[in-house]
């Protein structure tokens, strides 16, 4: 059985380090996990795995754990039935350009107008060096489905990233 968790709140030095105890001390098995630091706050998406009791003392000490440090914490339980993965191919999409609050917007669109599932998303606003302007950052891993043509893609991408003034890559992920 698996569970996924979403776990918001102030950031505390222990925090990442209670949560990964409780997963622990449930006999639980932590699949995926993302805990960060955003500002002043924390947030976290993880996915546990165990059997139907250890889920069950999980959410009650997450529960627990949530009360005593004011956290906002949501679960839900992932269906048994896991869809197959199809034979898409994973490309990692790197970006930099002057911010202007729409490129994740702009970037998404681009993807799913082309049926392209938009697997993993990070961004950033840092200033730039030297002269401070905002920046935006990103990093997107999306499954390109097997019958699409990269090359033709590519092309479209460059151009996208032209129209929108983006320095942007787009290519295989590579483990």
């Amino acid at each position: 059985m698996q569970i996924v968790a979403t776990i918001l709140g102030a950031y505390r030095l222990n925090l990442i380090a209670e949560i990964s105890q409780v997963v622990s001390e449930c006999r639980c098995t932590l699949l995926e996990s993302r805990m960060t630091e955003l500002g002043t706050e924390f947030a976290g998406h993880l996915m546990v795995e165990g059997n139907w009791n250890h889920i069950a003392r999980f959410e009650s000490a997450l529960e627990n754990l949530a009360a005593r440090y004011a956290l906002k914490i949501h679960m839900l339980r992932a269906p048994e039935d896991k869809p197959r993965e199809d034979d898409a191919i994973p490309y990692a999409v790197d970006v930099v350009a002057g911010e202007n609050g729409s490129h994740l917007f702009e970037l998404a669109d681009f993807f799913v107008a082309r049926n392209i599932k938009i697997l993993d998303v990070s961004t950033s606003r840092p200033p730039a060096p030297y002269s401070g302007t905002p920046m935006f950052i990103g990093h997107l891993t999306v499954m390109i489905p097997p019958d699409l043509k990269i090359i033709p893609l590519r092309d479209e991408f460059v151009e996208f990233c032209d129209r929108q003034n983006l320095d942007a890559i787009l290519e295989p992920v590579k483990r």
